[in-house]
């Protein structure tokens, strides 16, 4: 199941604390540490980003080839 984006970051939501909900209002993972959940709602946009830069650039670009790394690691 993939939750759709943007995910959010919420102190408390439901009766719930430091939660990523994602665009429907599903709870994903609760107890998250307040300083990493902004990042960790911020993910499935930074991975957009990664797939872009990796299609648009060329196998040699270095840029390119980082991003390719990312995305292996992150799958």
């Amino acid at each position: 199941m993939t939750s759709p984006a943007p995910w959010k970051y919420q102190q408390n939501i439901f009766g719930v604390n430091n939660a990523i909900v994602d665009a429907e209002k599903r709870i994903l993972v609760v107890n998250v540490p307040a300083s990493d959940g902004p990042l960790m709602a911020a993910a499935p946009s930074m991975f957009a980003v990664l797939a872009c830069i990796a299609d648009r650039l060329p196998e040699h670009d270095e840029l390119g080839r980082l991003a390719r790394r990312a995305i292996e690691h992150i799958r």
